[in-house]
């Protein structure tokens, strides 16, 4: 059993990598559609630094999901206790950005992720990449019978008109989008950051039906935005389909937030590896 001392800096130490994750992908540039350091991309309503105001508004509820997770069972009750700090999480980044919808997709991700590597840590358990998110599968489906909400969102509505996956989905089959991401990553660690974090993104809105671009647009505008990125992911950037598809998501209005979540998700989980291979 790792001491209270410990549990008190390993979970503090995993809630400011999520912060600095969810930092670097705001600040990571150009990015198609997205806020980034250099414009808002398709957004009139919030810029880089809402962004960050937002990320550090919220670093200590991540603290919380990870206290809650050490040395507890990946079960029913923790999957309800985590749901609850993660509506005071919405309710804290809303109060931090003036209303402004910046991270909600990025707490559900980083939430599992945050509870499953504290559960895995303080048990001693692998903290590899695929086992973790494994043990995030298993977490995400149990039901939070705890709330009921009466709103229809807009990534329900979404899902129902395309019949695609959204973020629920997507953390019950245990993430591929992030290993996928891990993979591309692997492939171009030996570039810049950069270069490496903006291929991670392009594997991301290449693949991934993101229910954010569909809310804005329709199937054929994500279809298109998904091969500009495939094309712009084959070479180095900058390139002429790179170019483009900054091009096409700002004439349609559209952003990638699904994307831009997974990306700051993969970001966490590459820090967190880099750190405890380190160790």
């Amino acid at each position: 059993m790792i001491n209270n001392k410990t549990q008190q800096m390993m979970t503090k130490q995993l809630a400011c990598l999520v912060e600095q994750a969810l930092v670097d992908e705001v600040q990571l540039s150009p990015k198609p559609g997205l806020v980034d350091a250099r414009d808002n991309g398709a957004h009139t309503d919030m810029d880089a630094s809402l962004f960050i105001k937002s990320a550090q508004a919220l670093t200590p509820y991540f603290e919380q999901m990870a206290q809650a997770a050490w040395c507890h069972p990946v079960d029913q009750t923790l999957r309800e206790t985590i749901a609850q700090i993660g509506r005071s999480a919405e309710q804290a980044m809303f109060e931090a950005t003036g209303g402004v919808n910046t991270h909600k997709g990025a707490i559900w991700v980083m939430g599992l992720l945050v509870s499953v590597y504290a559960h895995q840590i303080s048990m001693r358990q692998s903290t590899q990449i695929d086992t973790v998110l494994k043990k995030v599968s298993q977490l995400a489906q149990f039901p939070d019978e705890r709330y009921t909400s009466q709103n229809v969102t807009h990534g329900a509505v979404v899902k129902k008109r395309y019949r695609v996956n959204g973020a629920y989905e997507e953390a019950v089959l245990g993430y591929p989008h992030i290993l996928l991401a891990v993979q591309t990553y692997q492939k171009w660690e030996t570039s810049t950051p950069q270069q490496a974090q903006l291929q991670m993104l392009l594997t991301l809105m290449g693949s991934v039906a993101d229910t954010c671009v569909l809310h804005r647009s329709d199937q054929q505008t994500l279809i298109k935005m998904q091969q500009l990125a495939i094309q712009a992911g084959q070479n180095t950037l900058p390139n002429a389909s790179f170019t483009a598809l900054i091009q096409y998501c700002q004439e349609h209005h559209i952003s990638p937030g699904g994307s831009a979540d997974l990306l700051a998700a993969t970001l966490f989980v590459l820090a967190v590896d880099a750190k405890i291979s380190g160790c």
